[in-house]
């Protein structure tokens, strides 16, 4: 069942409410993005949160995992790459599929302005939550998006990480991005995906549009030890 709109120009006492009725108990959790230091709303017990919903399927209602409220090693990962990028001053920054907004969040402490976008209210909701908790709300704007239009302006640059997991958004994306980055040569798109996603229809098509470069950075995964690497994309107008 498809999460509601919530109403985020509430005070963050009552987003919190609104959260702990949906998922139960929540916790804000440090975490650290390059040189930035973040409080970030987590589920406190994702697992039996996961559960409730696997008990809903057994009588035929369909369910989607709150994927988006994982703090990602990639989103890690990207965040230092970030944090090493340069940003023009005054740049106008769009973040994509942005879940808990980690990234966002962490260039609007270095004081640019950012959008912070997601398809899903949940996500959205702990987005606003996380602004409100930082005291960034004065620099950070969160609302939602279908991808199927503009939002109004354009964008210096636009960030997305693992948000490249649906292979039949892909052409809408693409869509998306060119409506929504600006026109200037220096307007840059940038992505981070874990290795196992290749989502190459998605850059099938943004090569019609886009130039585009690849590097990648390596981590160890805490979890299991394993050393992995997460693909890094910058891409700009042909």
């Amino acid at each position: 069942m498809a999460a509601k709109d919530y109403n985020l120009e509430q005070p963050m006492d009552k987003l919190l409410d609104i959260a702990v009725k949906k998922f139960g108990e929540v916790e804000f959790k440090t975490v650290s993005v390059g040189e930035s230091s973040l409080k970030i709303l987590q589920i406190k017990n994702m697992q039996g949160y996961i559960d409730k919903l696997m008990d809903q399927t057994r009588s035929g209602k369909k369910v989607v995992l709150p994927l988006w409220a994982k703090v990602w090693p990639s989103s890690i990962v990207m965040g230092v790459s970030l944090g090493r990028f340069p940003f023009a001053d005054g740049s106008h920054i769009l973040e994509i599929g942005a879940g808990g907004s980690l990234n966002g969040l962490a260039l609007a402490m270095r004081g640019f302005d950012v959008t912070i976008t997601d398809t899903d209210p949940d996500a959205l909701l702990f987005s606003r939550i996380n602004a409100l908790k930082n005291g960034l709300e004065d620099s950070v704007t969160v609302r939602k998006t279908d991808l199927s239009d503009g939002l109004g302006m354009r964008f210096d640059y636009i960030i997305g990480c693992e948000m490249l997991y649906d292979e039949a958004q892909f052409e809408q994306l693409v869509g998306f991005v060119q409506e929504n980055l600006a026109e200037a040569p220096t307007a840059e798109v940038l992505l981070a995906l874990d290795l196992k996603r290749e989502a190459r229809g998605f850059f099938v098509k943004a090569n019609e549009s886009f130039n585009m470069m690849k590097t990648t950075a390596g981590f160890s995964d805490k979890e299991t030890g394993d050393d992995k690497t997460v693909n890094l994309f910058r891409l700009r107008r042909k």
